[in-house]
């Protein structure tokens, strides 16, 4: 349909299109008061009344999993939503995803991490979500740098030749991997308690067996010994957010992520 509208001084211009009336409005240059007139209409009218605003179209169902754009990781209300890829991308990340799909790169949350059972899939330096990893709680900006590396468990039989011989292998065949993954305040301040409490007790432990080796005392090194090992255990338990389970020339796989995180990827493609 072609228009023709009025501006405030009475100026006639047209004839244009729905399109570039519609852009026109969007821009502010008309309103909905401006009059127009198309061909078939008896008079000028204002342009709420030749062109009623069509209803909104109805909402997506609310039982789509999650409200969070897989792109960029902010949160939208259903509706603002599209699905692509079997992914919900918002309409300022549309273009950039329709582009990587188009071009055969992978897309998915972030530009490249899927959902493979109970682990993360993805690329090294891949920005994650601005979610938390545990709880998928708002990171709100905040990103942890994590530097991974992994290297085939068939390497620790080296152990029963030399442990220093297991161990030069080892850091010339392991792999490296760098994320930078989200954490809510919560979790932040979890994993600096972890940290705090595991410096601590492999300080008391490393304390108590030079005391022992010092008095002598068998008992006050055995002791020392499990503090150390205690609390170096628990503190990678406690203090570390995610862990590699893999990493190969291309991808890594990475454990530790929480269940309501883990919801909100794309299945992995393969």
């Amino acid at each position: 349909m072609q228009w023709h509208y009025a501006a405030d001084n009475g100026q006639q211009f047209g004839p244009i299109s729905d399109a570039e009336l519609e852009t026109l409005l969007r821009d502010g240059k008309i309103n909905q008061s401006t009059l127009v007139w198309h061909a078939g209409q008896a008079d000028w009218q204002p342009l709420a009344t030749a062109r009623p605003t069509p209803p909104p179209p109805p909402p997506l169902a609310t039982s789509l999993p999650g409200t969070t754009c897989v792109e960029c990781g902010r949160t939208f209300p259903p509706n603002e939503l599209v699905r692509l890829n079997k992914s919900l991308v918002c309409a300022a990340c549309k273009p950039v995803f329709l582009q990587r799909m188009t071009e055969g790169v992978a897309v998915s949350g972030g530009g490249g991490i899927w959902r493979k059972g109970k682990k993360i899939m993805t690329v090294s330096e891949t920005p994650f979500p601005d979610r938390c990893v545990k709880c998928n709680a708002p990171a709100n900006g905040f990103r942890l740098k994590r530097v991974l590396y992994w290297q085939h468990p068939a390497y620790f039989l080296l152990l029963f030749c030399n442990l220093l011989v297991m161990l030069i292998v080892m850091l010339i065949v392991r792999k490296k991997a760098v994320l930078h993954i989200g954490l809510c305040e919560k979790h932040r301040k979890q994993r600096l308690i972890a940290i705090i409490a595991c410096s601590i007790g492999m300080l008391g432990g490393l304390i108590s067996i030079i005391a022992g080796a010092v008095m002598p005392s068998g008992i006050a090194v055995i002791v020392g010994i499990v503090i150390f090992l205690a609390g170096a255990i628990w503190g990678v338990a406690k203090g570390r957010a995610i862990y590699a389970t893999k990493i190969d020339k291309q991808n890594v796989w990475v454990g530790g992520a929480g269940k309501d995180f883990l919801d909100q990827l794309p299945e992995s493609p393969d």
